[in-house]
């Protein structure tokens, strides 16, 4: 078994261990590109029980402390995008039933624009939005 953590080190992992890992969806530079990417073709629809806590007005976009929670049962995975960055795809996370619904991280926006958080839970997709202004510092200065 001490074979598959040098072969990962190596970059010589079998295909289906990085299946998991969405490089593309990371380098994707259109929002629809992105959400392509990691949900097909796949119906989002509204939900009013993900809540995105981030600040209205960011006074430094190099650091945006972000959280995502959900009372959505069957909670599989938290993605979330940034309509204002070059790479949209901020993060994702996947979840056990052992772990709280909750994704508390920091990014750098590139500049105002929505947050947009994609909850999978129970096979189906749910999405929320919040809009963050922010007024110095973001990716693009």
């Amino acid at each position: 078994m001490a074979a598959a953590p040098a072969s990962l080190a190596a970059g010589l992992a079998p295909r289906s261990l990085l299946a998991v890992w969405q490089t593309d969806a990371f380098h994707a530079e259109a929002m629809a590109d992105a959400q392509r990417l990691l949900f097909g073709e796949r119906q989002i629809d509204d939900s009013s029980r993900i809540l995105i806590e981030a600040p209205e007005i960011a006074e430094n976009g190099r650091n945006v402390p972000v959280e995502v929670r959900t009372d959505l049962a069957g909670l599989e995975s938290i993605t979330v995008l940034s309509d204002s960055n070059p790479f949209p795809l901020l993060a994702r996370a996947r979840f056990t039933p052992a772990v709280a619904p909750r994704l508390a991280l920091r990014f750098k926006l590139g500049g105002s624009g929505d947050l947009i958080a994609i909850a999978e839970a129970g096979g189906r997709l749910y999405r929320a939005v919040r809009a963050v202004k922010v007024t110095a510092g973001g990716c693009g200065g």
